[in-house]
């Protein structure tokens, strides 16, 4: 295998980390690839100068946190899982997440 052949794999193990400003439309995008790569099981991140692949299976960790403070607004996404591990039963609590109607007064 040339250099050409190993740099079009993607990686398995490292960090990928990626900031940026986007608009919603954007990020919209970004949640349905993630939907879309937890549900085929493989996932690929990539920019210039990496290529990372995750592949996502039986039970994933998973916690979200909001915080709304003086107009500053956050939402954190995490979620962890380990290959080759056995499965443990989930918890019974369950989250809803919903559109919701900014602005308008209920």
């Amino acid at each position: 295998m040339d250099k050409k052949d190993k740099k079009e794999l993607p990686a398995r193990e490292g960090k990928f980390s990626y900031e940026a400003v986007e608009d919603a439309a954007s990020l919209a995008k970004y949640l349905q690839a993630l939907t879309e790569g937890f549900a085929s099981g493989s996932m690929r991140f990539s920019r210039k100068d990496l290529d990372m692949e995750l592949c996502p299976k039986g039970l994933i960790g998973f916690a979200v946190e909001a915080k709304a403070k003086d107009g500053r607004m956050k939402l954190a996404l995490k979620f962890a899982w380990r290959e080759s591990v056995e499965a443990k039963e989930p918890k019974n609590d369950t989250l809803a997440i919903v559109p919701g109607a900014c602005g308008e007064k209920v």
